[in-house]
């Protein structure tokens, strides 16, 4: 036998975040030395009720299992954490498509010859979407009605789940189980989408309240009429709030004081709610409705020219240290106040009582700062803390991934993993010894994935670390350019918090600053 050389994923890529080797036993090479691997992808959307009992996990295990079964030797997952599939803009999978129109013009020799899903959803809800991407980037290009489309060959596509959507270039009526199954699924949903959505129409039409949320305050929800019911006590008080806004011109702030709701958002919310003159309104429509109006019509339109006139009157303001800056004495936030001829100061909020929540102590008694003076002290005090961005000292990597190096770990568990289960089908060994050595292994894996969770938490500082040493680098021969909301800007990424004290003494806190001065030794 001559010489053959062994690759593998974790020396040949480049791994971002949501990119991790599963499976990295070799990496063959084709005729012209491209090296061809395998790819799953994963994906669990914002609704969190959608895909329980489907998350990453799952999904990541049932790929694996595939592959360790059918005697894939590489696998590289592409993770999309918290993306609708309804959009086909993704983060992970467009990095995939990178890699994919990178061999496809020649700029890489990695080569994607399989794609692997658990279950055709996870990469996308659509039809149009779905077989979009199929089109421009797994058919090859002289299969494809694609313009986009420069693939030299197929790309195997394999859902775990449903065996029949997959397209395998040696039974071409795979691309049309394929097609058929996307469609009936995107059809399944369509139809179950439309029928909530007319249910709740025919209800806001009917006058009734049509669902999704709470009863409006002043109101509850009667299930038996299925209406909405006047609360007397809340109806006085939303009358009231509409008369003290509109007449009285007091602020919403005030208002909430006033009747213990937490804050000024919650009387916007009432202010603006059309539901409260007798109406319905579901889906950009509005309806007569079944309840008794709180408040006529013309009320709430009278409130909303207020809500509107008061809008207008707001200016947009760049205040520097804009939610940074805490007392020395109390620990309550300070805030900027304008003082005489148009100077801002700056005032801790136990002094003023403005917002309830945030008075820690009422009888502080801290000064008020001009806010100029405290801007120039700390732009001086980052000024001077620049030294932190200084790379000289810094040591540089070894070159080794232990990313790379722990899911390699967790590929060789995960497969004996496999096996172990299939032992258990063939009944090679007693279940109580199987039983153990599965379970002694389940824990390797979860040792090893927490292990791999540290070292990317370490990663993101990391990251984080460059961008922070960056910025305080060039930062005293820059800043004389930046406009107003630059200097915020800055501000807001470099530092976690300003603590003025009684005597004048300023303090800033820098984010990351411990692990930056740990690197400067």
């Amino acid at each position: 036998m001559g010489n053959t050389k062994t690759y593998h994923l974790a020396n040949i890529l480049d791994l971002k975040s949501n990119m991790r080797i599963a499976i990295d036993e070799a990496v063959q090479k084709d005729a012209d030395g491209n090296y061809l691997i395998n790819v799953g992808y994963l994906r669990v959307s914002t609704d969190q009720q959608a895909e329980f009992g489907y998350g990453l996990e799952i999904q990541e295990d049932a790929i694996v299992h595939y592959c360790t079964s059918n005697g894939y030797t590489n696998l590289l997952l592409f993770v999309d954490d918290g993306y609708t599939g309804t959009n086909m803009d993704r983060p992970a999978l467009q990095t995939l498509i990178d890699y994919i129109k990178a061999y496809n013009t020649g700029k890489s020799h990695i080569r994607v010859i399989s794609l692997i899903v658990a279950r055709i959803d996870r990469l996308g809800r659509t039809l149009l979407g779905t077989l979009q991407f199929l089109q421009d980037y797994i058919i090859s290009s002289k299969d494809s009605k694609s313009t986009v489309n420069q693939n030299k060959e197929d790309i195997d596509f394999i859902s775990v789940a449903e065996n029949y959507c997959r397209i395998d270039r040696n039974n071409p009526q795979s691309k049309f189980l394929l097609m058929l199954f996307c469609s009936l699924a995107e059809f399944d949903r369509d139809q179950i989408v439309l029928k909530l959505k007319r249910g709740r129409t025919a209800r806001a039409a009917s006058g009734k309240w049509p669902g999704g949320g709470r009863a409006p305050y002043g109101y509850r929800y009667d299930p038996k009429s299925g209406s909405l019911v006047i609360v007397p006590e809340q109806a006085e008080i939303v009358r009231e709030i509409f008369r003290l806004y509109i007449e009285e011109k007091m602020v919403p702030q005030k208002i909430a004081e006033r009747f213990g709701f937490c804050g000024d958002s919650a009387i916007a919310q009432i202010l603006r709610r059309k539901t409260l003159t007798g109406c319905v309104t579901w889906n950009g429509e509005e309806y007569a409705g079944n309840h008794e109006a709180i408040i006529p019509l013309e009320t709430w339109e009278a409130a909303q020219e207020e809500l509107e006139r008061r809008s207008s009157h707001r200016t947009a303001t760049h205040y520097l240290l804009s939610g940074l800056v805490f007392c020395g004495e109390c620990g309550a936030k300070m805030r900027y106040q304008m003082w005489t001829r148009g100077r801002p100061k700056l005032i801790c909020y136990s002094q003023q009582a403005s917002k309830a929540s945030l008075v820690k102590d009422p009888n502080c008694d801290n000064e008020k700062y001009w806010a100029d003076e405290v801007e120039e002290a700390v732009t001086q005090e980052l000024f001077r803390l620049t030294y932190l961005g200084n790379t000289e000292k810094i040591k540089s990597p070894t070159g080794v991934n232990p990313i790379a190096v722990l899911q390699k770990e967790l590929a060789a568990e995960r497969k004996g993993l496999s096996r172990l289960y299939d032992w258990v089908k063939d009944g090679e060994e007693p279940d109580d010894i199987l039983d153990e050595k599965i379970q002694n292994t389940k824990k390797k894996i979860r040792h090893i994935q927490a292990q791999i969770r540290e070292e990317e938490d370490k990663a993101t500082i990391n990251m984080k670390l460059q961008k922070t040493r960056q910025i305080l680098r060039t930062l005293e021969s820059t800043w004389p350019y930046m406009t107003e909301a630059e200097r915020q800007t800055v501000c807001q990424e470099l530092i976690d918090r300003i603590t003025i004290f009684k005597n004048g003494t300023i303090k800033v806190d820098l984010k990351l600053k411990s692990f930056l001065i740990n690197n400067q030794k």
